[in-house]
Parts: structure tokens; sequence; C-alpha cells
């Protein structure tokens, strides 16, 4: 006999995957949209802008474009809070804010997570400029520079349709934050030293670590931008962003908050935006792959 409801359970279930598949074609097609749109608009036209912009005012820490990068940078940075990589300093905020009653202490100790969070990542962003101040420098040609360029965006195009896919479950990519070990904890009677490597943790290992293509095209952005001090703020401000929402919940938990109902409703959240989260990727990728591996690569090949 025919169990309709298992039929009906199988239909709904490849309805989905088809669902998820044909919100994956449409983002590509907009990514290739707005890629010819802006090649179109002269994006890549001049020696300044193969980089899509990354030079001159861009990367002039008090121009106009570098505020939008830093506000961009910390709201990448917020969204982390509901990903694996940003997840645990959620529940890591109480142990810090609980060693400590006084609403100065737990301000410092505050303080000291969200320092020891965003210092590393500063650091990374002045290490990173100055490869990529080297790397230019080795490049003497504009067609040098021009497939630099070309490697660099393509690949983190990829990467983001990589990571995509697998969150469709089409693909499999191993996971960074998995091979991470925890810290040894300094005893609750040291909540600075506590703080400080708990943020350390945050910042330095599951913050440089954290494999969302959205970091890695900040990345990208900071090594082709090649200024140490942008470099520094872009992913400090990043830094921030990642760990302040934790800090603002943490200290919503301290006060009364139900630890469960915060972990339900973060869950809950991603799941609801995990196709925006996907589309966003996947049509940031292939606007990346059609633009520089496809556009700039032609320049590159017909020079």
């Amino acid at each position: 006999m025919i169990n309709v409801s298992t039929i009906t359970k199988q239909s709904g279930s490849v309805l989905a995957r088809l669902g998820k598949k044909w919100q994956f074609v449409f983002a590509l097609t907009v990514g290739v949209v707005l890629a010819l749109i802006s090649w179109q608009a002269g994006v890549l036209d001049g020696s300044t802008n193969i980089f899509g912009g990354v030079s001159g005012s861009a990367v002039s820490v008090g121009g106009p474009g570098a505020a939008i990068a830093f506000g961009a940078a910390f709201i990448i940075g917020a969204t982390m809070i509901v990903l694996p990589c940003g997840f645990p300093s959620v529940f890591a905020m109480p142990s810090i804010l609980n060693s400590r009653r006084g609403l100065r202490q737990r301000t410092a100790l505050s303080l000291t997570f969200l320092a020891a969070s965003a210092l590393p990542l500063a650091a990374l962003g002045v290490g990173l400029s100055f490869g990529g101040d080297a790397i230019l420098g080795l490049l003497d040609s504009m067609k040098a520079k021009m497939t630099f360029a070309v490697v660099l965006y393509s690949s983190l195009g990829i990467l983001a349709i990589a990571y995509a896919l697998s969150q469709l479950g089409v693909i499999h990519l191993p996971s960074l934050t998995a091979k991470l070990k925890n810290p040894d904890m300094p005893d609750q009677d040291r909540p600075y030293r506590r703080s400080l490597v708990l943020g350390s943790t945050m910042g330095a290992g599951l913050g440089i670590g954290c494999p969302m293509p959205t970091y890695y095209i900040l990345l990208g952005w900071v090594a082709a931008a090649a200024s140490p001090l942008y470099g520094a703020i872009l992913l400090g401000v990043y830094g921030l962003g990642r760990v302040l929402p934790a800090v603002v919940i943490g200290a919503l938990i301290t006060s009364g908050m139900d630890r469960r109902k915060v972990s339900k409703n973060m869950t809950a959240f991603r799941e609801k935006t995990d196709g925006l989260t996907n589309g966003f990727l996947t049509a940031m990728g292939s606007y990346l792959v059609v633009l520089f591996g496809g556009v700039l690569l032609y320049r590159v090949v017909t020079l």
C-alpha cells in the first residue's frame, strides 16, 4: 500500500532542494550582471583601478571610501556572531563578567576582552599590508600587477562560491575551527588574565582562522591596499565587530537572561538567514570571478 504521507514528505524535500538550487543560480546570475555593469561603468579603467578601487582615496584613512570600508568591516564582523567561529564568544563573556560584581570592574574586563580580540587581527592587517606592498613592489610592470589582481580576486571569488556550495551540501570543505584547541584557562580568581586569554582566543584563534569568505575578501582587500595603518584599522574594526555583540549579549545573560533561550534564538536566526547569507556569498563570488577572472584576465592576455 502506498504511503501518501511518505510521498508528500519526499516531494517536499525535493522541492526544498530544488528551491535552494534555483536560489543559487539566481544569485550567480545577479553577480554576473553586476560584474558586467561594473565593467561597462569603467570600474577597471585606468591603472589605479585594477584592484577594484583599492587605491588613492579608498585607502586614505580619513577619506570617505575608507569610512565605508570600515563600516562594512564592522558589519561583516558582527554577522560572525551566529556562525561557529563567533558563537562561542557569547558564552565566554558570562564566565568573565561573573567573576566581578562592580560595574567599573566588569567594564574593565569587557574592554580587556575587546582589545585582546581586536589587536591580533589589527597586527594581521599590518603584516598583510607589508606583504602586499612587497609583492606590488616586485611587480614592476602593469601586466604583472593586473595578473596579481586576477589571481587574488578570482581565487577569493571561487572560495566564496565553494563555501556556498558546501552549505548546500554539494561539496564538503574542511572546518578550520574544528582543529582549534581550547587554551588552558586561568582560574576565576584571575579575571583579567582570563579575559585576556579568552579574548586572544577569539581574535588570534577563531578570528584569524575563521573560514568565512567575506573575511577572506577583507584579507585580500588589505593586501591589495598595501597600507599598514589602513590594514590595522580595517581588520581591527572587523575584530571589534566580531566580539562587541557578544559583550552585549553576555552582559544580558549575566543580568538574568536565560542562556538556553539566547542559544535557541541565535540558532533560529541563523537558520532563517542562511539562504540570504549563501545568496550574498554566491553573488559576490560570481562577481569577482567574472570581473577579475574574466574581464581583467582578458585584458591581461590581450596586452
